[in-house]
């Protein structure tokens, strides 16, 4: 359909008014996610919620860095996630988890693919 619009305008030789083609054509489809726009909605969820408040990339600050915690729970997703849910301890610097306790009542309440979100964020951070 746009095609034949495109060729129609574009072999006419008099100064007529162009037909654009729709944008329709061009738009992707919604459930079409990349990695990069899951970990780019996972960062921007990250700080959001305010997590960057506590944890840094690189360094500790009131709770251990976001490197930290994915070299600690590398290849356990499910364990990071039942700590954030409160299901489980806390593995990384345990003598902190009474300063993250507040912040779990927020985690806890989050929907499952913001949660997801945010634990393949700081699990792709190592």
């Amino acid at each position: 359909m746009s095609l034949a619009v495109i060729m129609g305008t574009s072999c006419s030789s008099s100064n007529e008014e162009k037909t654009e083609p729709t944008t329709t054509d061009e738009v992707a489809p919604v459930e079409e996610k990349t990695e990069v726009a899951e970990a780019i909605s996972g960062k921007e969820l990250y700080t959001a919620k305010g997590c960057v408040a506590c944890h840094q990339l690189e360094i500790k600050t009131v709770g251990p860095s976001i490197k930290d915690i994915a070299a600690a729970y590398e290849g356990n997703k499910d364990g990071l996630i039942a700590f954030l849910k409160e299901e489980a301890e806390a593995i990384v610097d345990p003598a902190q988890a009474a300063v993250m306790k507040p912040q779990l009542a927020v985690t806890k309440a989050l929907p499952t693919e913001e949660l997801n979100a945010i634990v393949d964020y700081i699990l792709e951070s190592k």
